[in-house]
């Protein structure tokens, strides 16, 4: 009989995450049923999801938008939605061997609706930027069947607390894989990578980020340009914005991060996947729910000096230009964001996990 497992995401970036642990399970031995609590999921069409499913105008980030952003959220339902979410949850009890909460506490606290102790994929919670308050430690505690931290310091932080956390590698790193594209670029060119983010600020960002290279191409005019965006961006309302005339527009993201001297992004994930790509990544606040000081705060924490914070697009602009005139500074600081992150292989270790947890009861 196969083993069967419930995976419960919250977040675009977390569905990703999700859909490759389950693609390192083996297919037939194991059923998968999928449920994002965020937007209506990002998983490849053979996974089964649950419902309901619904995008929300904050994208899930109704908390960091003000009353502006909770209001329209309201209005769309929010509420209701969330109280059928758990209802939903609830519904599963008893009807999977295992739930693999792939998230944040919250994203626990709502899959133990489905089996009282779950699996924990840690995405964003780290000791790194700062320590669990008292809430997250009880659910931890209560709910949390196995933790995979999403960093070493976190699962030791988490194990002398007698939690039952390990670390088996960040899954953000088995999602880049260049091919081996370089759009045409010289070695010795300097290409400075730009990351609008994923949400619907995206074409937003894009055009402060347009801003931000015609300020460096002011002072290194050989410089060359980059844009990655994310499946979930439209490239024609980028292209408007932005008229696009020095960037390169691409979807091949870990390539364009791959060809980079430099990155600047306003994006959650694939900051943390420059980084640990060996990239420099300078980051500024933008306009949008996704991108907003609070956040680059928190990354600045995860990541260390892996990440130049800055305050707005030419501050951003200048710390560029320091970076592509100084090769040890960008040396040092990729480093950084390698060790932060760690290499690629967690996903097949965290489900090699999630098999022996089943198969042990």
């Amino acid at each position: 009989m196969k083993g069967q497992f419930l995976f419960v995401s919250n977040g675009v970036g977390e569905d990703l995450i999700a859909a490759r642990i389950i693609a390192s399970l083996p297919a037939a031995d194991v059923a998968v049923t999928a449920y994002p609590l965020v937007g209506v999921g990002a998983y490849p069409p053979h996974i089964p999801v649950l419902d309901p499913r619904r995008d929300l105008p904050s994208s899930g980030f109704s908390l960091r938008t003000g009353l502006r952003g909770l209001g329209a959220d309201l209005a769309s339902g929010m509420i209701g939605l969330w109280f059928a979410q758990r209802r939903t949850l609830a519904a599963q009890r008893g009807r999977f061997d295992l739930a693999v909460a792939v998230g944040d506490v919250y994203c626990l606290w709502m899959a133990q609706l489905a089996a009282p102790r779950a699996a924990l994929v840690a995405t964003a919670d780290s000791v790194r930027a700062g320590a669990f308050n008292p809430p997250s430690r009880r659910a931890l505690r209560r709910h949390g069947r196995r933790i995979f931290a999403r960093d070493p310091d976190t699962a030791d932080a988490l194990t002398a607390m007698g939690l039952p956390a390990v670390w088996l590698g960040n899954v953000m790193m088995d999602l880049v894989q260049p091919t081996g594209e370089t759009f045409g670029l010289a070695p010795e060119v300097p290409v400075v990578t730009l990351l609008p983010g994923s949400r619907r600020e995206a074409p937003e960002n894009a055009a402060l980020l347009a801003q931000a290279a015609a300020a460096i191409t002011d002072k290194i005019p050989d410089v060359r340009f980059l844009m990655a965006l994310a499946p979930t961006v439209r490239m024609a309302a980028v292209r408007e914005r932005t008229g696009a005339a020095r960037l390169r527009l691409t979807t091949a993201f870990a390539d364009a991060v791959a060809c980079a001297t430099v990155v600047i992004g306003m994006a959650g994930t694939a900051n943390e996947q420059a980084a640990g790509l060996g990239k420099p990544v300078v980051a500024f606040p933008g306009p949008g729910a996704q991108f907003g000081p609070e956040f680059l705060r928190a990354q600045h924490l995860l990541l260390g000096d892996a990440v130049v914070p800055a305050r707005h697009w030419r501050d951003a602009a200048d710390a560029v230009v320091r970076l592509l005139r100084d090769p040890g500074e960008r040396d040092r600081r990729g480093a950084i964001g390698r060790e932060r992150m760690g290499p690629p292989g967690g996903a097949q270790r965290i489900a090699e996990a999630l098999l022996e947890m089943i198969q042990n009861g």
